[in-house]
């Protein structure tokens, strides 16, 4: 195995489910099916590196009450060396769950994160692919829902020792600022009232404050990355904010064809209204699909996050996965 092979510091993360009830009871959820890969090639034995560099964990039957609940979950998180390129390392994180229920409302069949990277010796930026992310069967409040799933969003590797995803000009930084660009126009056609409402606009964890206002202020990104970058070099442990987007353009959300007493056709109309990945659904709250956030070298992909009002209160994340790594030091 080559050198930069074995010198790469490998990180991955996955977990089936995080979060926290207030009400109807206050509860805090730890971390479901959670798996972690961390450590280079280098320091452990060939005996070391069959047992050490994959990891895996599989759950049944968790409930919370009646309020959450899934069949099954799987994680997975694995480091290795390509054997399409030579010198380059690959990192895979994945996390399933099965038939999901949350509180009657948001269901699944089967949701699945999945992020794989290749690092190459000498460049900073890695591949990155998202390939087995998907949604089975998704449904609000018994309506099909139809994402758009955008697995490409990470677009082309930056080339350059020092480049990064968060660099102005590259692949990732355009598809994100488009979408910043619709989804503010969408959110803006419902008015401040709405928004408030709609709890999109003043909690801790809403899209204007998430999502950097809707505004990219390329300077502050770069300068806080760059930053992050140089700690990496002489530490391994830079951080920055990073970006939070998402993978899901869109969300159809369909009808559920019933017909009346007479038997004319009356189609059922959806409680929920979509905002590009943000679905808003009333006396329950909002629901984020992959929500992808990516910092100078991590990305951190989470396919369902609840922000619960009314009928429940609190957040829940499901199917998470974090890649990152390097050359020098850990995860990020």
């Amino acid at each position: 195995m080559a050198d930069n092979v074995n010198s790469h510091y490998f990180h991955a993360e996955a977990h089936a489910l995080t979060g926290h009830l207030v009400l109807p009871f206050k509860e805090e959820i730890k971390k479901q099916a959670f798996v972690k890969l961390e450590g280079r090639l280098a320091d452990l034995s060939d005996e070391e590196r069959a047992q050490r560099n994959y990891f895996s964990q599989h759950a049944k039957n968790f409930r919370l009450e009646g309020i959450i609940s899934y069949a099954a979950a799987h994680t997975q998180v694995s480091g290795h060396a390509s054997e399409k390129y030579q010198g380059a390392s690959v990192t895979l994180a994945t996390s399933v769950v099965e038939d999901l229920n949350v509180l009657n409302v948001v269901s699944a069949d089967r949701v699945v994160a999945q992020i794989s990277t290749t690092h190459f010796p000498g460049e900073y930026a890695p591949e990155v692919s998202f390939l087995g992310t998907h949604f089975e069967n998704l449904r609000i409040a018994r309506h099909r829902a139809e994402p758009y799933l955008r697995l490409d969003l990470a677009g082309a590797r930056p080339g350059g020792k020092t480049a990064m995803h968060l660099d102005q000009g590259t692949g990732f930084m355009n598809a994100v600022e488009a979408q910043y660009k619709r989804l503010k126009a969408r959110l803006e056609t419902l008015g401040e009232d709405a928004r408030k409402k709609m709890r999109l606009s003043d909690s801790d964890d809403s899209v204007s404050k998430k999502y950097h206002g809707l505004g990219l202020k390329y300077g502050d990104i770069k300068a806080q990355a760059a930053a992050a970058q140089e700690e990496d070099r002489k530490t391994g442990k830079g951080k920055c904010d990073g970006i939070t987007c998402s993978l899901v353009e869109n969300v159809e959300i369909m009808n559920i064809d019933a017909k009346a007493a007479d038997g004319t056709p009356a189609p059922i109309p959806p409680p929920a209204k979509s905002f590009g990945h943000v679905i808003h659904i009333p006396d329950f709250g909002n629901v984020f699909l992959a929500e992808l956030t990516v910092n100078h070298n991590s990305f951190h992909l989470t396919m369902i996050r609840l922000e619960l009002g009314c009928i429940a209160g609190g957040a829940a994340g499901f199917s998470t996965t974090v890649v990152n790594g390097g050359g020098k030091g850990g995860g990020g």
